[in-house]
């Protein structure tokens, strides 16, 4: 899954002075490889909101090597659009690559165990993802539809 923040573009959407489309797939700096590896659903996050989901069908390259994608909106990945961005945030000071990467596996369900991060230690179980950063503050992201409760120890 490959995460794009569509920060400067979505504005014009929802001013309608651009396309949706043109938003989500326009150009991405991507290399092969990640786009080997992740390259089978695209979502597009504003304001670390996912705004936009779909389905690569396929994709150019321009003369800087940068990706446009071809693609269809996703109905397998629609229930996404207004979830919290199921990948690492954007919004830290310096944090401006455009494009972040997600295995699918781990938005589907599937549990991870505990993984370092440039963020801190990331799990995901039964599609909550927990993330404990260095501050040792935590995050969770909760699926649509359930609930959490937070008791002190």
């Amino acid at each position: 899954m490959i995460i794009v923040h569509v920060n400067k573009s979505w504005p014009f959407v929802q001013e309608g002075r651009m396309d949706e489309a043109e938003a989500v797939l326009g150009v991405w700096p991507i290399a092969e490889d990640k786009l080997a590896a992740y390259g089978d659903v695209l979502l597009a996050v504003f304001d670390n909101i996912v705004v936009a989901a779909y389905d690569i069908e396929d994709h150019t390259r321009d003369e800087d090597k940068k990706v446009t994608f071809i693609g269809n909106k996703s109905q397998a990945w629609a229930h996404l659009v207004g979830q919290p961005n199921p990948g690492t945030h954007w919004g830290r000071q310096g944090d401006a690559w455009p494009v972040r990467y997600v295995d699918t596996a781990i938005v589907t369900g599937g549990d991870v165990s505990v993984e370092s991060t440039h963020e801190g230690r990331r799990a995901v179980v039964d599609g909550f993802t927990f993330l404990v950063g260095a501050d040792l503050n935590a995050t969770v992201i909760v699926p649509a539809g359930r609930a959490v409760t937070v008791r002190a120890a």
